[in-house]
């Protein structure tokens, strides 16, 4: 059975909308990383998000600016409604899914593993431990601390993040 790729319909062009550049680069954005980026294979859109109007819809009544569209702190890996929030780029840092070799947190340095999270753009390290195990729990100690203040900063997250 071979695999169909649907098509984007931009059924709004020539509209100018509220949010239609920032709707229409964001709805780009994510068919533009679900299609190339080796990191969004097992990554979905919504059959209705491949409707334009549909997605601008949804953008425009929960856009904040500023803040980045996040699938993953509801679990999901589908692009759609129900997964998708707008959250601010330093919570969507910290539910991101990343390949890599050891856990997320995870860095192998000349001495053991390295924990280390990334707080307002700065990678800070977080100690040296001889297992992964040890380091990863390291970095997700950090993580939960991270998140309540981000959940007091940010009071409408509160009851997602």
């Amino acid at each position: 059975m071979e695999d169909t790729v649907m098509e984007k319909i931009n059924d709004l062009k020539g509209n100018k909308g509220k949010y239609h550049k920032e709707a229409l680069r964001a709805w780009h954005n994510i068919h533009h990383r679900v299609l190339n980026c080796p990191s969004y294979t097992n990554v979905l859109i919504c059959e209705e998000w491949y409707t334009y109007s549909n997605f601008y819809k949804w953008f425009s009544n929960n856009y904040v600016a500023g803040w980045d569209i996040d699938k993953d702190i509801k679990g999901g890996n589908e692009y759609s409604p129900s997964n998708c929030l707008f959250v601010p780029k330093e919570v969507n840092l910290l539910f991101r899914n990343v390949d890599t070799r050891y856990d997320k947190g995870v860095v192998r340095n000349g001495e053991g593993f390295q924990a280390q999270i990334t707080i307002d753009r700065k990678n800070e390290k977080l100690g040296t431990y001889q297992t992964i195990e040890q380091a990863h729990a390291a970095y997700e100690v950090a993580r939960t601390e991270r998140l309540k203040k981000l959940s007091l900063q940010y009071p409408s997250l509160s009851n997602i993040i």
